[in-house]
């Protein structure tokens, strides 16, 4: 259980590879963290951070299911709570062939990726309110700036950053900040795995970016601990790009 007057973070999506870089970066700045993620064990404590198993598709399309699961996270969150913080960094990323996206993948690309952080979000709404609190989401490159077989993860992407402006509106006037954070490739083994040992292919990746670089997981969670800890209520509904720069480079031949 959280301290009383200890910064609560509710953070989605905390077992991989970028959720567990904010999941430390929290811990570090002295947060309390519930983390929640549907390949956990149902519920896990280690003093500073509690893990609760959640089903974000189910949480999206069954109320009773929904109701269950905040009133499980308000659980852990004290009366006294300094500031609750709300991190939606879960996704799930369908890479098909437009022929080959079914009904089912474009539900869950919406339940995961749009409908959980927002349903997160309302039904944590009165802490929010009382504490003056904070949300990002994390967002994605391809809102913006897309590529073929993407299209799902896309445009439920650019609905995520619809709703942050949405809910900066509805929020902003009672101290709550909503904002986003949209990486584009970050090093994760997810990455790394979709490269199959092809170092060659990695590296023009690399190169392609302004940077000559990829985002590191450990920069991108200190970007997220900075939005959600430090007070900048006249940030509100802002998209940030982390992208080392590539979503301001065109693709005409020379």
């Amino acid at each position: 259980m959280a301290l009383e007057g200890c910064p609560v973070v509710v953070l989605t999506g905390c077992s991989g590879g970028i959720g567990a870089a904010i999941h430390a970066e929290m811990k570090a700045s002295g947060c309390f963290v519930i983390g929640i993620d549907k390949s956990l064990g149902e519920v896990r404590d280690d003093n500073d951070t509690i893990f609760l198993r959640t089903d974000l598709s189910q949480f999206s399309r069954d109320e009773h299911y929904q109701k269950k699961s905040i009133l499980r996270i308000k659980e852990y969150i004290p009366e006294k709570v300094s500031r609750l913080i709300v991190v939606n960094n879960a996704a799930i990323q369908v890479v098909k062939d437009i022929s080959d996206l079914s009904i089912s993948d474009w539900h869950e690309s919406f339940q995961v990726n749009t409908l959980a952080p927002f349903f997160l979000v309302t039904g944590l709404r009165d802490i929010l309110i009382r504490t003056k609190g904070q949300v990002v989401n994390v967002s994605s490159i391809h809102a913006k700036l897309t590529k073929p077989h993407f299209s799902s993860y896309a445009a439920s992407k650019a609905a995520l950053d619809a709703i942050t402006r949405s809910l900066a509106l509805e929020l902003g006037p009672f101290g709550v900040s909503v904002n986003g954070v949209a990486p584009a490739a970050i090093m994760t083994e997810m990455l790394t795995a979709g490269f199959d040992g092809d170092s060659a292919k990695l590296d023009e990746l690399l190169k392609y970016h302004p940077t000559g670089s990829i985002g590191s997981v450990t920069e991108l969670a200190e970007l997220i601990r900075a939005l959600a800890l430090e007070k900048r209520n006249f940030l509100n509904g802002a998209v940030l790009d982390f992208s080392g720069g590539i979503h301001n480079r065109l693709h005409d031949p020379q």
